[in-house]
């Protein structure tokens, strides 16, 4: 499985469109990894951070909701609300909607007594609760400051941030709220921050969405309901969709026919045990390639932009050395495109 043509079959084809939206992912500003919880938003989202890291950059991941996945892979432990160093160029940080509340409270009242009064009332819990869309715009109000943060040279604190946005009913309505709460509140302060906040999400010189799928049938469906949302609804350009854990296409089409054949003339036939392992973890392999692929097809032909295979990996929680990898994966597509 590790010569060149399964390992060019393992990858999954790639185009140069593909190359390019890669490319340009890296050039963004800001990246919000979307998809239906349990696809490997986390993984993509980590892997396209030490990418990034690797190219020089320096990068905040950015995890919202309540996971603590990405705190998990890099430290062991949940991320703090404050940046904290995870790696020698990443910072990770949770945003926590209650707190930027609060610090909201603090900024616009100028009486600190009163301000502790609203902040730790019973009240204010409720409000963080039960408030329609108050999570949703403090989590991108503390988003939108972070891309606004300089260093001690007064150059970006970060030059590439990538959230890890909720899945994908949550990130929808999360990405939507900014020209909702516009349309309600039409004049005051309010709104004035909330349209430079529109405005950093709709750019497509610093804002891109990216989506993280399987190859199977509701998170097909998800990814492209969220792909034709993200132009009819939101406005945001999706430019790249990565199509995870795929099994690969080790066996050309011939020796596909010979398996089969094989194992057709030999059904029954327990002479060698050995034999029928392998004929049956062979078949194993490609009955799931081919359960996969008529969903590849379908994103591949009902999208336009990028779209790259991530490869399974046979474990139940990745390690950073297999984020690394797929880091690595990516890394390698994009210097494909240099190649004569």
């Amino acid at each position: 499985m590790s010569d060149g043509t399964a390992e060019k079959e393992f990858r999954g084809p790639l185009n140069t469109e593909t190359e390019n939206q890669l490319a340009g992912l890296f050039d963004r500003r800001l990246i919000f990894v979307m998809g239906k919880g349990g696809v490997g938003k986390t993984t993509i989202s980590a892997a396209l951070a030490i990418a990034a890291e690797r190219m020089g950059k320096r990068v905040l991941l950015a995890e919202i909701g309540d996971s603590d996945a990405i705190g998990q892979i890099f430290i062991n432990d949940t991320l703090p609300e404050k940046p904290l160093k995870i790696a020698d160029r990443i910072w990770g940080a949770r945003v926590n909607p209650k707190s930027e509340l609060a610090a909201y409270v603090y900024d616009h009242i100028n009486s600190t007594f009163f301000a502790n009064r609203i902040t730790r009332s019973r009240l204010f819990d409720y409000l963080v609760a039960a408030a329609p869309g108050l999570k949703e715009i403090m989590s991108l109000g503390r988003i939108w400051r972070w891309t606004l943060e300089a260093d001690s040279a007064n150059q970006s604190a970060y030059n590439f941030i990538i959230v890890d946005a909720p899945a994908t009913g949550h990130g929808l309505s999360l990405l939507k709220l900014p020209r909702v709460l516009i349309e309600m509140i039409r004049f005051g302060p309010i709104v004035k921050e909330v349209r430079r906040l529109e405005s950093l999400l709709k750019d497509p010189a610093r804002t891109w969405l990216t989506l993280v799928a399987l190859a199977e049938e509701l998170p097909v469906n998800e990814a492209l309901q969220l792909y034709q949302a993200a132009d009819s609804e939101l406005g945001m350009p999706l430019k790249m969709i990565f199509i995870n854990a795929v099994y690969p296409r080790v066996f050309t089409p011939s020796e596909v026919d010979q398996i089969d054949a094989l194992i057709h003339a030999r059904r029954g036939d327990n002479t060698d045990p050995s034999c029928h392992m392998l004929l049956e973890a062979a078949d194993h392999l490609i009955r799931r390639r081919r359960r996969q692929q008529p969903y590849i097809d379908q994103i591949r032909h009902k999208t336009s932009g990028g779209v790259m295979e991530i490869p399974i990996y046979y474990a139940n929680h990745l390690s950073i050395g297999d984020i690394g990898d797929i880091a690595s994966r990516m890394m390698r597509e994009m210097r494909d495109q240099s190649k004569p």
